[in-house]
């Protein structure tokens, strides 16, 4: 994450969380929060057949929950603390709002991180499919 966004989501104020505390669960109502990990880790998980599966695995610097400011669908996944101790920064809409309204550089670095992401995401489930055609192609189907 861009030092900068972190500068400025750090004078919002952070809280503590220890090792356990869920965040938010699959499947729960979007609450119109996301959140900045300052210190400490926090664990992605989905639901899947056979049990939870972490998906993704974020320290200090990283965001995550931010789909709950842009739309109203349930959480897709679950987030959990994974160290000890973490310290986050939770922001709502509002706060974000204001931290836009007074840093466009802060919206403009905080949209990039998540386009960054987003591609990231479409590489992968990109290379997924054509693994999937040639898993398919090797064994005569369709």
């Amino acid at each position: 994450m861009n030092p900068k966004v972190l500068d400025f989501v750090q004078r919002v104020g952070a809280r503590d969380f220890t090792e356990g505390q869920v965040l938010f669960r699959e499947g729960d109502l979007p609450d119109n929060t996301m959140y900045f990990i300052l210190s400490g880790e926090v664990g992605i998980f989905k639901n899947r057949p056979g049990g939870e599966r972490e998906i993704n695995h974020l320290s200090a610097g990283a965001f995550f929950g931010e789909m709950a400011l842009v739309n109203q669908r349930p959480r897709l996944a679950t987030a959990r603390i994974a160290s000890r101790e973490a310290r986050l920064v939770v922001l709502n809409k509002e706060i974000l709002m204001k931290l836009a309204g007074g840093s466009p550089q802060f919206l403009f670095n905080l949209l990039k991180y998540s386009v960054t992401r987003l591609l990231a995401a479409e590489d992968k489930l990109q290379r997924v499919k054509e693994e999937v055609q040639g898993a398919r192609k090797d064994r005569g189907l369709r």
